[in-house]
């Protein structure tokens, strides 16, 4: 990790994994526009945050609190000015607060400070190692890994969960921990059963609970040791379904039965599932039995011709179940992050069924993840099919959703306006109550 760098390129939760893997001592510089913050570290613990923010302000956590009033404040913080020392201690030799109450101010003031620098996009982070630091943690790593899991969850932007988390794409989460801690509020225990690609098109809280795992040392994304393996299968499933029965089989249309039945226990021998048992890998394990199922298909559409019967899909499909089959197609093509060809399979969609308001959806979402993760299209091409997708369905709070993380990444003040109308018509949507929720944290900086 180097020592500055920006965090478009690396959110704030993966400089905190960093810290807690690494057992970092030193100070961490954090800035973005006027604010600025140092955050010190002793073996990966926070000892203390300072803050330029004025409401971050020791006196101002008491306001809040309802400890003091803002008069009072006032006529500490200026005191504490002049004779140039902590308000803490003024303020209990003016006799207004409690050691007790000084220290719950001081560890909720720890953690506001914490937790605002999650909400952060963009901004410049300086690492500077030191071999000592003189001040003792304040936090424990429970504690710790506590607020990192909460900030997270409630503050990290989700472009930064997906540029954090899209590293790992084709990788399955490994499940460390005995147990999940139960400050997620979300169940994961499947985890281990979806590649990160997949868990990403599961919505924002899974995403978010993966990544505040990953962070606090609950799982860990490793490639699998048997990568050349799926590599070869995958290429070999995808060569399979562009063949016929014949090919499948590799024989001659003309041959026998018992010629047929040989080449078929032939090819059931090297691609059955218990030859890759040695391969202790999910995806290995799900990719060998699709294989074999194509293969018992081939052989079973083979006889089925020799008895006369036709081996042809059926024909006159109507567009509804085509529209169906392409919908399912181009889900997994998204799942896989091949964009371009989801996008085609959804445009299908759409003209075979206009009125379902699924297929728009999907197809504008699949628009800008390609441009969220890999540069390609643009704005101008999502807001026209936006507006195409509310002439039709004007009641979509997934279109307005998507409408505001479209102008959030053009800069514009108006996504605030988009993800309101979607609440507006559906007041339970998660992503935009989070999108409100970090522009209002935004707003009262």
């Amino acid at each position: 990790m180097e020592n500055t760098f920006q965090l478009e390129e690396f959110p704030f939760p993966m400089v905190m994994l960093d810290v807690f893997e690494s057992s970092f001592t030193g100070i961490i510089f954090v800035s973005m526009d006027e604010w600025k913050k140092g955050l010190i570290f002793k073996d990966g613990r926070l000892c203390a945050i300072q803050s330029n923010r004025t409401d971050e302000l020791l006196g101002n956590i008491l306001v809040d609190m309802g400890i003091i009033s803002a008069d009072e404040n006032a006529r500490a913080l200026e005191k504490s000015r002049l004779e140039r020392r902590k308000q803490g201690v003024i303020l209990l030799e003016m006799g207004l607060v409690q050691p007790r109450e000084i220290n719950d101010a001081l560890r909720i003031q720890t953690e506001k400070r914490l937790l605002d620098i999650f909400s952060w996009e963009n901004g410049t982070v300086q690492k500077v190692p030191k071999e000592e630091i003189n001040k003792q943690p304040e936090l424990s790593r429970t504690d710790m890994a506590r607020i990192i899991r909460r900030g997270v969850m409630e503050n990290a932007p989700f472009s930064s969960v997906i540029t954090a988390l899209s590293p790992f794409a084709d990788t399955v989460p490994k499940v460390l921990a005995d147990r999940f801690p139960g400050d997620l509020g979300i169940n994961l225990e499947d985890i281990g059963q979806y590649k990160v690609s997949e868990i990403l098109l599961l919505g924002q809280d899974p995403s978010r609970a993966l990544l505040g795992l990953y962070c606090t040392g609950e799982v860990s994304f490793e490639e699998s040791r048997y990568k050349a393996l799926i590599d070869t299968l995958r290429k070999k499933l995808r060569t399979i379904k562009d063949q016929d029965p014949f090919q499948v089989l590799d024989v001659d249309r003309q041959i026998s039965d018992g010629g047929l039945k040989r080449a078929y226990i032939k090819i059931v021998k090297a691609n059955h599932p218990d030859t890759y048992a040695y391969a202790d890998d999910p995806e290995v394990k799900k990719l060998a039995n699709e294989i074999f199922t194509e293969i018992q298909k081939a052989y079973t559409s083979l006889n089925k011709l020799r008895e006369g019967k036709p081996i042809e899909e059926p024909k006159g499909i109507d567009d509804s179940l085509q529209a169906e089959i392409l919908f399912s197609k181009g889900t997994e093509l998204l799942k896989a992050r091949d964009y371009q060809n989801a996008i085609d399979c959804f445009k299908l969609c759409m003209k075979l069924r206009p009125d379902e308001r699924l297929f728009i959806e999907t197809f504008v979402k699949t628009l800008f993840l390609r441009l969220q993760n890999t540069g390609s299209g643009n704005t101008l091409e999502i807001k026209a099919a936006i507006r195409n997708g509310l002439n039709r369905f004007s009641d979509s709070d997934t279109l307005y959703v998507i409408y505001g993380w479209v102008l959030k990444k053009e800069g514009s003040k108006k996504a605030v306006e988009a993800f309101r109308k979607a609440i507006e018509i559906n007041r339970n949507n998660v992503e935009a109550q989070r999108e409100i929720r970090l522009h209002n944290l935004r707003e009262n900086k």
